[in-house]
């Protein structure tokens, strides 16, 4: 077999910066490397965990395997893509848990550029685009997955190559449920059904990373969710399909299902904020009920409450539930973040005001839990490789709502703050250390990303600001003990706005500098970085001349 040697990285995905020299079949086979190492990979995939195995039918994959090693040539160009996809997801695994490979094959992250290139390969030489077969549309989507996780920032060549996926599986007729399709057999079917509930979630989150419209839309498809079932309750040689098990069953499957379903509100709630189309406040109102009453209904396989709780938790569990949970808080601020600017000069927006506050800190908890149980000895310590570029897209948006919380705090009068204090359960002083704990943990990861310099430069900024503002004005706001399970407690439409009637909001506060908050976290992308910068600059110009 032939030695793996360093692939040169692109800054952008190879499946759209080309691949300059496209290796003979040939040459992509003899890089597989030995049997033995394959199958160590294989199996630590598959053991890993990582929601992505539910896209695979574990023994059905099994017998391919098998068949491939009995006649490497005779596999398909993309079920080899697939293989590759998979080695390389697997050597991820290990980097990001800290395990050793062996020695003799060199720098895992070349090892994993290098499987990645060679997945690329096989989807060029398969022709993808134009004779899309078997197996296309997932080994496109595992070269998506390990684009995304070779890059710590958001990149638009990732959404892009979403795109392409997104409108070949289309075209492919994944789109449609496959009760649609008597050629399909039930577990082509269910496997299908699959693949699109991951196209739903990449859609969608991306979309919102880049502050994007989203590409799929409700009108356009009715493939079902996939059944809850465990792979050895059906198989390619299935006649019918099991029902579907109850929720309480924790199969592979499960998370998918649960995230998805939550995905579809996310979806409805974001297209109108991308789009502009800012809804009737009553609307507002109904899509907040139908948000809780989904959360409620998350499964308690998946449902997040203090970290003490999961102490016996395996990793991959915790995960699962902060996934959803930041899922959860992030739809709430995208929902409220618009009405909750409003709320400064409008108190009949206070409700909005309220939630994305809310939200906002309790993402921030979560940001500092988790730093905290990455490090040495921390129970995620082993996982902590697993924040990406969406979870740190979830912190800057909180750290920002939180930020505008302030600055509106900074401008207004001793009274209206105490008018206040009621509505938002956070003291001045809470705000401002959950943003000084954000920025700790912005310093440490701010040499390898682009995003975390700029959560970290801001949050200076702001922290500056604020701290100037306390030392001419006086802390006039007392500080309230909040302890993390209230933290995290969503808040009830009725409890809250029993205290909202009394609550009135001065109209009289001059707010250049609120503007300012508001221009780039209320612009169509989620954060606009032009305006960021121009606040920047004119901060910089201010301590100049201070």
């Amino acid at each position: 077999m032939e030695t793996i040697v360093h692939s040169q990285r692109s800054s952008e995905p190879l499946l759209l910066d080309g691949v300059r020299e496209i290796s003979s079949l040939e040459d992509i086979l003899s890089a597989i490397p030995p049997r033995d190492f394959v199958n160590r990979l294989i199996s630590r995939y598959f053991n890993s965990k990582d929601p992505s195995v539910a896209a695979f039918h574990a023994p059905a994959f099994q017998l391919e395997y098998k068949r491939f090693w009995d006649n490497p040539r005779a596999a398909s160009l993309p079920w080899i893509s697939l293989l590759f996809g998979v080695m390389a997801l697997s050597v991820f695994l290990h980097m990001r848990s800290g395990d050793k490979l062996p020695e003799a094959f060199g720098n895992p992250g070349d090892m994993r550029d290098d499987f990645h290139r060679r997945a690329t390969e096989c989807l060029l030489l398969s022709k993808y685009s134009t004779e899309p077969g078997a197996y296309t549309i997932e080994a496109l989507l595992f070269n998506i997955h390990n684009e995304f996780v070779r890059s710590k920032d958001a990149h638009l060549g990732v959404w892009i190559l979403a795109g392409i996926a997104t409108r070949l599986a289309m075209r492919m007729g994944y789109h449609r449920d496959p009760s649609h399709y008597s050629q399909l057999s039930v577990f082509q079917g269910e496997m299908r059904r699959r693949c699109w509930a991951s196209i739903l979630q990449m859609d969608a989150l991306f979309s919102c990373q880049l502050g994007l419209p989203a590409m799929i839309q409700e009108s356009q498809y009715d493939t079902q969710l996939p059944s809850n079932l465990l792979d050895e309750d059906f198989g390619p040689n299935s006649v019918k399909l099991p029902k579907s098990r109850p929720e309480t069953d924790l199969t592979p499957v499960l998370y998918t299902i649960t995230k998805t379903r939550f995905l579809l509100l996310f979806r409805v709630i974001f297209n109108q904020v991308a789009l502009q189309c800012v809804a009737e406040y009553d609307e507002i109102i109904a899509l907040s009920q139908r948000l809780e009453n989904a959360y409620a209904l998350i499964s308690p396989h998946f449902r997040m409450a203090s970290l003490e709780d999961y102490i016996t938790v395996p990793p991959y569990s915790l995960i699962q539930r902060y996934n959803l949970e930041l899922l959860f808080q992030k739809t709430r601020c995208i929902l409220h973040r618009h009405h909750m600017a409003k709320s400064y000069q409008e108190p009949k927006y206070n409700f909005s005001r309220y939630s994305c506050v809310e939200a906002a800190m309790a993402i921030l908890t979560h940001h500092a839990n988790i730093h905290k149980e990455v490090q040495v000895g921390g129970l995620l310590h082993r996982e902590k490789w697993f924040i990406s570029s969406l979870e740190q897209h979830d912190f800057l948006l909180a750290s920002m709502i939180v930020c505008l919380e302030l600055t509106s705090q900074t401008q207004s009068s001793p009274e209206r703050d105490d008018q206040m204090t009621g509505l938002v359960k956070f003291g001045r002083q809470e705000l401002i250390k959950a943003l000084e704990t954000s920025k700790l943990s912005w310093h440490r990861l701010k040499s390898d990303s682009f995003e975390a310099q700029k959560a970290f430069d801001m949050l200076s900024v702001m922290l500056d600001k604020v701290s100037m503002s306390t030392q001419d004005n006086g802390n006039h706001t007392a500080s309230r003990h909040i302890d993390d399970d209230s933290m995290l407690e969503p808040s009830t439409l009725e409890g809250v706005e029993r205290q909202l009637g009394t609550v009135k909001t001065s109209q009289t506060t001059d707010t250049p500098f609120l503007n300012e908050m508001d221009s780039f976290l209320n612009g169509q992308d989620m954060i606009d970085w032009n305006a960021w910068e121009l606040f920047m600059k004119n901060s910089r110009g201010e301590s100049r001349g201070a």
